[in-house]
């Protein structure tokens, strides 16, 4: 059973009793599937509902969890469950075109960067070193940014390098980018 207590202060006792009524009464619905997982909309609620099969994710969500404020380059996860490899997120909007586009463009040439380092582990973060913040939008690049500072914050043994960046997996929460999927 969900504990009361686990839903953070995001919420009040009255909204996450009614929160955890929902999804023990199924009043949710399929929303999109993933790699490592599905995510399903509660009904009624701006809120996610994700069951996934990649321990690395439920890890992140653990340490971030009720922590926007420390961890804004991730979407708020405001609840977290390891036993039941899941983890309720706030829900994100989509990129603006202009900003997806260059988002796309980063990822590319980040992709065709890290193929001809020849076996090499390069992160997003080794390539954003490599040509600089001042060569891309400056918001992709605070992003970028501060992402790097929150991923060494949760200091998960080689998150960096197994960080899911990828243009569907950005999104914007209250105008800020943010990471969905990790």
């Amino acid at each position: 059973m969900i504990k009361l207590n686990n839903i953070l202060q995001e919420i009040s006792n009255k909204q996450a009793e009614l929160l955890l009524n929902k999804i023990k009464n199924k009043e949710f619905k399929f929303y999109a599937r993933g790699d490592n997982g599905k995510v399903y909309s509660i009904n009624g609620e701006d809120l996610l509902m994700k069951i996934t099969t990649e321990p690395d994710e439920i890890a992140v969500a653990d340490k971030i969890v009720g922590q926007y404020s420390i961890f804004n380059a991730f979407i708020p996860v405001i609840y977290s469950d390891n036993d039941r490899n899941m983890y309720i997120m706030k829900k994100a909007n989509t990129l603006p075109g202009n900003i997806r586009n260059k988002l796309i463009q980063f990822y590319e040439n980040y992709k065709d960067f890290a193929r001809k380092q020849r076996g090499l582990e390069i992160s997003i973060f080794d390539y954003l070193d490599s040509i600089g913040t001042g060569n891309i939008d400056p918001k992709i690049s605070n992003f970028i940014q501060a992402l790097r500072q929150q991923v060494k914050k949760t200091r998960i043994g080689d998150l960096e390098l197994s960080l899911d960046f990828r243009p569907d997996n950005i999104m914007i929460w209250q105008g800020n980018l943010v990471m969905i999927d990790w």
